[in-house]
């Protein structure tokens, strides 16, 4: 079981690059779209990640949760998500369809106190696709802005609990990132009069990054009363400098013809940084557990669970080495969602329990604000949730499939700026032993 662990963990990494730009115009500036990939557990309690963990499923966004796995049952994550985006401004209609890796994740708890983590995860996006045209005399003048890449977080986490006495627990912990990756920019420009051979100017740019990052959470849980259960839970990202260098060409010549462009102007491999804007994240957990009898006399322990969180990023403080960074706006998010499952101890009552009592069912909300304004109006972002999250019993195992849907729009409120409309579909598979191939179990032999 621990090989079969490691070549899916392995297996994952070597298909992760692929298909992970985004389709949105907003992501045109700096390293790209940070977030807005969405786990497929979380999305349906409006992506209020951080509040979120049990033994079934990895969650990488608070580290401070690694230690909640059950003992010797790792976890391994993958994830995949997708949107399908209506784009709409004035009478210009468009439909963007995007789908990509979310995450390759493993997790074990070590020593029953501290719980590690690895794996690997988008960081940024980058892709669009702008076009505009702008009177020049007699002629006109085709500007084509075009954009792709990603950055990716390859992460080492760590967890451990501080406190752990009678109703109280209180737990940190910190991921290690390797950040890696590059995005391009590419502007051109073509007088309309040369249709036939598009003779213009192109502008083109590249960042690649190579660099460390960390981010830190902790949660503390206490249980009000019998079957009331009360969990804080924190985030912080600080400000940090990541290394980066940039490749600035301007060519001279027919577009579609490479091989024909005079270089006008080249400075390759220059060495610089980025300013990464500090972001925090708060919410709480209030988990109510709920027991009533069967028909055949046995015990229904079923429970509801409420999560919110706010977030913050100060991107007014986000700088780069390279540009002058400008007109960026702090931002915030509220996200609210809640949790059902008729029968939490399925594994013990699996014999007793229909297969619609073992399902999680989770439904939310989610508001907040993009750091980009048209004319003035700043960026928001909104939608509903959905989700279900299925468990396998196969063998007494803690493998789960999660399922999550949204439905938002973005845009600034201005009927004539562009509009956004999507439908976002989420898959997310946890994979853990069986009862009997529990990891760092002491055996014994006859």
């Amino acid at each position: 079981m621990r090989i079969n662990f490691l070549t899916l963990f392995f297996v994952g990494i070597s298909l992760f690059n692929f298909a992970q730009l985004s389709t949105s115009p907003y992501s045109s500036y700096g390293l790209g779209e940070k977030g807005n990939i969405d786990h497929a557990a979380f999305t349906g309690l409006g992506n209020s990640n951080i509040t979120y963990f049990d033994s079934t499923v990895l969650n990488f966004y608070n580290p401070a949760t690694y230690n909640t796995l059950a003992q010797g049952q790792p976890i391994y994550s993958l994830g995949l998500s997708s949107r399908v985006s209506f784009y709409n401004q004035g009478d210009i209609k468009k439909t963007n369809t995007s789908a990509y890796f979310e995450h390759f994740a493993m997790a074990f708890t070590l020593k029953k106190h501290f719980g590690l983590a690895f794996g690997l995860k988008p960081y940024t996006r980058k892709g669009y696709s702008i076009y505009d045209r702008v009177k020049a005399g007699s002629d006109s003048v085709k500007y084509s802005y075009i954009g792709s890449g990603n950055t990716s977080q390859l992460f080492l986490g760590l967890s451990t609990n501080l406190l752990k006495y009678r109703n109280s627990t209180l737990s940190v912990g910190a991921n290690l990132s390797y950040l890696f990756g590059t995005s391009t920019n590419e502007r051109q420009s073509v007088l309309i009069s040369t249709a036939t051979t598009q003779i213009g100017g192109i502008d083109w740019n590249q960042l690649h990054v190579k660099s460390f990052q960390y981010d830190l959470g902790a949660f503390y849980q206490y249980e009000l009363k019998e079957n009331h259960v009360f969990t804080l839970t924190a985030t912080f990202e600080p400000s940090q400098k990541i290394a980066a260098t940039k490749d600035e060409y301007l060519f001279y010549g027919a577009i579609a013809t490479p091989s024909s462009y005079d270089t006008l102007y080249s400075n390759a491999d220059r060495k610089g940084h980025l300013q990464i804007a500090s972001t925090y994240n708060l919410g709480f957990n209030y988990l109510i557990k709920l027991s009533d009898a069967r028909k055949n006399h046995s015990i229904r322990n079923s429970t509801l669970s409420v999560h919110a969180t706010y977030s913050a990023t100060d991107w007014t403080k986000y700088s780069s080495s390279f540009d002058t960074v400008s007109n960026l706006l702090a931002t915030n998010k509220f996200t609210f969602g809640v949790q059902y499952t008729p029968e939490a101890s399925f594994l013990d009552n699996s014999n007793q329990s229909k297969f619609l009592e073992r399902v999680r069912y989770r439904a939310g909300y989610y508001q907040y604000t993009l750091p980009y304004a048209i004319q003035g109006k700043q960026i928001s972002d909104q939608a509903v949730t959905l989700g279900f999250g299925f468990p396998i019993l196969s063998q007494r195992s803690a493998s789960s499939i999660n399922f999550g849907f949204s439905y938002g729009k973005r845009g600034s409120g201005v009927d004539t700026d562009l509009k956004e409309q999507y439908l976002g579909i989420n898959f997310g598979l946890s994979i853990a032993p069986s009862n009997a191939d529990r990891w760092f179990r002491k055996r014994k032999l006859d």
